[in-house]
This record gives structure tokens, sequence and C-alpha cells, in this order.
């Protein structure tokens, strides 16, 4: 059957259906949820960006609390008000609107003094000026207030906080924190005003261009337990004007001998670090390397805490960084020869180091674990004090009392010491093997014209009694002149300068004279110097007291004792570290190295002296006991007239004296029981105790090398 659809059916479209009421509202709910989500992003953000700014605005007033306490112009406070001073740092509270948000800023300041080992709050030695201030800086700001996020908007600031804590030395430095001048992009450290040392122990030495260099007294801490020594000092330069002198910079040195053990390489952990030298601008701490090392000796506890990284440190060689070529930068003295260094074995590269056996004989510490004597130069870097390269004294001279106390003798001195550096720095640039065959500095009566300063040779003896006050003694002086090792850097901006360059176009300091540049400095040695008078000389006595703390011994104090003569005065010292701890020997090379220098002095006494024969003894001193001096030992002579050396004694018999003796004294170590022994001579007597002595028969002709060695327990 055929089916037949009309037109109108096969032509109807399909029916058509719209959006229902429900599904528009549930559509109109997630679009709502989602931009109410999106709002809430939005406004974590910005609370979390205005969070950020508030944060990043607290640390920036922190900084500059930081930074307006280190632009500092005087020290005290500023009758004018006009110079902010370090004495102005001090505990304070202000309110600092940013961005219409309100910021508190709580500073807390604490005032630390130097004790002589550590810092400490409390100011135990009377200082006028505390070294340092903890400055700890608290910025906070509130819930409920409002930060400007943008032009035209604020939104509500949560509460928040950021501390930061800062040191701010009482002494600048150029190392130290730069202020920019307002207005401008210059930079420039503020003046500090500073009073120059005292006359004649401390000596300003010019360098032109009303800048001068001083060094004040390096003053020892003895640790009586172990006889062992520290001693300090600080090299200043600063500029002279009408109004005063103001600080340009200050070197912090320390001196320390020490007792330690050996310990070898692992040979790729680092154990130490190459040595701190001088660059031509400033002290610039050695690589860490994988090197021979040491620790502090267990059997001695009363050592500096700078032993710890004099034992450490005070070594040569090692893997790691670079050495580039110059010496100086891997070796704590360049100048020592190849044979004091080991070339095979454990401790190859390294220099070596000897320890005291029980006669008192250096003998090398060559084993992992064995002890051995050593001493080292420190610099303060950075706030640390590290093993600095070996102090080098290049010339020593004596001076009579009252002649550093006058503007002439100052200004003579100076000159002469100003014209051995150039000259010393001339011929250094004018050698390819400065450490093999380093220049000498010239003497003063080598200079042209020649300088004599007064009772340097029998021609002006000082003389005794004075004759314009009847004194019969006078402190003489000693002073010593130090030059650093000029390394390749310090060489090239040297030697630039020379050339008519300025410290700066040369790679250096803003300086103008290369004095500025060089590493030399001037000390005082009065008080650590070896003073001895010839035996034979009886007309004048000088004294030679045993090392105390802050200097309270007596040397170089030159008196008359009876009858007419010329004798001869004369100070020994070891020209590196030894210099200034006035320990024993640490090397066998000691007595090749030492330096001297002679005062003569003419002596008016109108009686007669003892009578001395022919007989001379000389001899040693030395100890086996590990922390007690030799250098201390004192000695007392009975029927003879005896002097005290760098390492012994010496003595001439007098005439007709019956059973001549020698007392020795001043040996002793807590809880330990030390006897005085000589295979040379017999004992006469002896004491031990808080005071041990021990008395000898000299002998009765000439003997030469006697031997007296400090042992425990029994000889």
């Amino acid at each position: 059957m055929m089916r037949i659809f009309s037109s109108n059916q096969v032509n109807r479209p399909a029916p058509q259906r719209g959006f229902s009421l429900i599904e528009i509202l549930i559509a109109i709910v997630i679009f709502a949820v989602g931009m109410l989500a999106l709002v809430q992003l939005q406004g974590g953000l910005s609370r979390s960006s205005a969070d950020g700014a508030a944060r990043t605005v607290a640390a920036n007033l922190a900084e500059a609390v930081f930074e307006t306490g280190r632009s500092f112009g005087r020290l005290t406070t500023d009758p004018g008000g006009n110079v902010l001073a370090y004495a102005d740092i001090k505990n304070a509270q202000k309110s600092v609107v940013r961005g219409g948000a309100v910021f508190i800023v709580d500073t807390t300041v604490t005032d630390y003094y130097y004790t002589g080992s550590t810092f400490s709050t409390t100011n135990s030695q009377g200082s006028s000026v505390s070294d340092f201030k903890l400055v700890t800086v608290d910025v906070t700001w509130n819930a409920n207030q409002k930060f400007q996020v943008a032009a035209g908007t604020e939104m509500d600031l949560g509460s928040g906080a950021l501390s930061m804590s800062n040191m701010i030395s009482s002494v600048t430095s150029a190392g130290t924190a730069k202020a920019t001048v307002a207005g401008g992009d210059n930079l420039y450290n503020p003046d500090v005003d500073y009073t120059p040392g005292t006359r004649p122990d401390v000596i300003s030495i010019a360098l032109g261009n009303n800048k001068f260099k001083e060094s004040t007294v390096p003053l020892p801490d003895i640790y009586r337990v172990d006889e062992l020594v520290e001693t300090t000092f600080d090299v200043v330069t600063y500029s002279q004007h009408e109004n005063g002198a103001t600080f340009l910079r200050r070197e912090e040195f320390r001196a320390v001998s020490c007792a330690c053990s050996l310990q070898a390489s692992s040979g790729s952990i680092e154990s130490g670090l190459r040595p701190t030298v001088w660059n031509g601008v400033d002290y610039t701490e050695g690589d860490g390397v994988a090197k021979t090392s040491g620790v502090t000796d267990v059997n001695h506890n009363q050592q500096s805490i700078y032993c710890d990284i004099c034992c450490r440190d005070h070594h040569d060689g090692g893997n790691g960084g670079n050495v580039a070529g110059d010496p100086g930068r891997s070796e704590y003295d360049p100048f020592k020869s190849s044979s004091e260094y080991f070339s095979t074995g454990t401790f190859s590269g390294d220099h070596k180091h000897y320890a005291r056996n029980n006669a008192g004989v250096l003998e090398l510490a060559d084993s992992n674990g064995e002890a051995y004597e050593e001493s080292c130069r420190l610099v303060r870097k950075d706030g640390f004090f590290r093993v600095a390269q070996d102090l080098r004294m290049e010339a020593v001279n004596n001076f009579t009392e009252g002649y550093l106390e006058t503007d002439a003798g100052v200004s003579v001195y100076s000159g002469y010491v100003t014209g051995a550096i150039s000259g010393y720095e001339s011929d250094v640039g004018a050698t390819n093997e400065y450490e093999t065959s380093p220049p000498v500095l010239i003497e003063a009566s080598a200079m042209s014209p020649p300088i004599v300063f007064p009772a340097s040779n029998p021609a002006v003896p000082a003389i005794m009694p004075d004759p314009y006050t009847a004194a019969t003694s006078q402190q003489m002086q000693s002073r010593g002149v130090y030059i650093d090792y000029l390394s390749d850097e310090v060489r090239t901006i040297v030697n630039c300068m020379d050339l008519g360059g300025t410290g700066e176009a040369c790679g250096g300091p803003d300086a103008t004279n290369a004095l500025e540049v060089i590493p030399f400095f001037d000390v005082q040695l009065t008080w650590l110097a070896r003073w001895q008078e010839e035996p034979t000389d009886q007309p004048i006595s000088v004294s030679n007291e045993p090392i105390e703390n802050a200097n309270a011994h007596n040397r170089g104090l030159a008196a008359m004792t009876l009858g007419f003569g010329l004798p001869r005065i004369f100070t020994t010292i070891h020209p590196g570290n030894l210099s200034l701890t006035g320990t024993d020997p640490i090397d066998q090379l000691y007595l090749s190295r030492v330096k001297s220098r002679n005062s003569y002095i003419l002596a008016m006494d109108p009686s007669s002296p003892v009578p001395t024969g022919n007989i001379n003894i000389t001899g040693t001193i030395t100890s086996s006991v590990g922390g007690v001096k030799a250098a201390d030992v004192t000695i007392y002579p009975t029927g003879a007239i005896c002097d005290r050396t760098l390492t012994g004694f010496e003595c001439v018999l007098e005439i007709e004296s019956q059973n001549p003796r020698l007392k020795v004294s001043n040996y002793q170590k807590a809880n330990k029981y030390l006897v005085a022994c000589s295979p040379d001579m017999d004992i006469n007597g002896s004491e031990n105790g808080a005071n041990n002595w021990t008395r000898f028969n000299l002998p009765e002709e000439d003997t030469f090398g006697v031997s007296i060695v400090i042992k425990e327990n029994s000889c």
C-alpha cells in the first residue's frame, strides 16, 4: 500500500527549546563565585605586595639608622650641635610615615670594650670611648593602618615587625662604609679627630702633604703559667691641619708566641689559610687551602687565644687558590732560603719548625703530632685577627734620653726613616731578585749627608754625670724600622707612582706619595730589645729586666757605677716576630739574623772601679721545659762582673777574687719542680719553690761555651 504525505507534514521544522530560569540562575551563581574568588585573589596579591613593600620600607629605615651612625664626624659630642659624633649614637625611638603608614623605629645601642683578650660591655680599662657599638634596630607597623598601594587607593595593612643588627666602630678605616654626599654622587669618609701619641715613645713620621704615620707602644701580656707572650700595637696614619689632626686609617697588630703540635695535611680538606698580605690598599686575607697545619699543644693551656690560628695557619704551601707566581701569597717569610723548607715527605713545601729536647737544644719537628714552638704576627681584617706575613725589621737605632722629645730630633729621625724607605723601595724596583737578594736599608751614617744620632759613635758620646743636670743615669731609647713584604701588586703601584702617577690612577689608594703605599712602620723597642754592656766596661751598667705585663719592667736605663771610661752599651734584637715577643729562639738561624746597635757613654767618676783580670767565661742559658723562657733567667755574680747576653751570659773575673760564683734565678712554672743544671760548673747552692735559684762556681780560667739548662725535676 502506498502511503501518501501531505506537503505540510514534510516541511514542518523541528521544535525549538530556550534556557530555563533555573539554568540561568545556576550560571549566575557560578559566575559570581568565580568573580568573588578572583576578587579575593586580587586582594591577597595586593595585600602581599603591600606587606612586601612595608618590609622593604622597614629595612630601608633600619639601614638608614646604620649609615647615619657611620657618618659621624667626631668622637665626642659637638658643643655646637652641628656635627654628628660617635658619642651621639644612643638608644632612640621615633615614628616615620611612609605611604600613609606609621612605622615605629626603635634603636638599641650597646657599647663594647676590648679587654685585651675579648670584648665586653664592661669598661674595665677605663676607656673614654668604646671600641664599637652594637646597634639593633626594631621596626614595627601596626594593624588597621592604611597603606597607599597606588595613587588614590588605600588598603588595610596588617601588623608586622623587622629587626636588624650591625656594628659601628669608633675608628674608621679605608674599608669603613662610606656615605653619599647630599645632592651628588660623590662619596666621602667622615672626618674623625685624632690625637697623636706622646714623644718619645710615639714618633710621627712625616709622609708629605701634611700626612703622618705613627705606631703605638707595644704592650706585652705575659701568660705567667706558661711564660708565653702576646704583644699588641697599632699603626695609625693621620693628617695634620691648623685645627688639629684627622684620622685616616689604622692597622691593628698582634704578635704571639705559642706552643703547638704538627698536623699533617689530609690532601683535600682545607686546613688553614694562606698569609694575609698587604696589596697596596689594604691587608687581604689569604685563601683557604689544604696544607700542613697545627693545633695548640694540650700541655700548655694558658696560651693566648690567638695561638689557635697561629698554630693552624703559620705553615706554607698547600693546594687551592691562585698563587700567581708571587711567593708572598703562599709563604709567611718569602726571604727564607730553600734549606729552611721541607723539600720532600709529609710536610713538603712547609718551612721547618723546631722544639727543644731535654738538653734545651732545638731539634727539628718532623713527625705528625710532634710539638714545636711558634711565633706569629696577626693583623685585624674585617673585625677578625688573621695571621699575616712575618715581621721584617730592617734597621734598629738607639737614642739618648730627651733626643726624641725635641722637634729637631724628631725631624732628623723622621727624615732618616722616610729617606731610607724611599731608597729601599727604589732598590727593590731595580731588581728582579727581590726575594733571594733583598736590598739593605741604608744606615743613618751612610746617608748623604750623613746623619749622626747622639751617642751613636765614640766621637759624640753621651756624658755622665750630665754636665747640665748632674744626672748619673739616663733612659736610653731604641726604635726599629719595619717593612712588610712588597708584593707584585705593591711594587706595580709604587713603580707607577714613581713615574708620576697618582695612587688611584695606578690602581692603589687615594694618595699622591708612594710612602702612603709602602707598608712600613717605626716601632718603639726599648722595652723589648736586649740591652747589655761589655763586662769590662764597668763605669756604666744598663738595665735589662725580664719582660713584664704592660712594660712594667725596666730596660735601657744606663747608670754610672765607678770610674772613668768610654764604655759601649748595645741592643740586640731579632728582626722577625720574636722582636715583639722577646721569647727564646725558635729556629737554628736565630743568632745569624739578630740586629745590633751600639751606643757610647763617657763616664767621669773620679773613684776607681774594681780591677778585673783577663779571665773570661761565656756561656748559654736554655730551657728544656716547654713554655719556660730562658730569656727571662736573671744572673747575679760574686767575685766577677757579668752581663746577660741575648741567649746566655759573659763574665770577667775580678782580680784576686775568691771563689767566683754565678747565681741564676727567675725560672718557674706552676705545679712544676724546676732546677738549673750545668755540665760545666759545680753547684754551690740552690733553692726550689716560689723563688727558684741556683748558684754555680765559675771556672777560674778562660772558659767558653759553658751551658746552663733549666730542667724539670732533676739534672
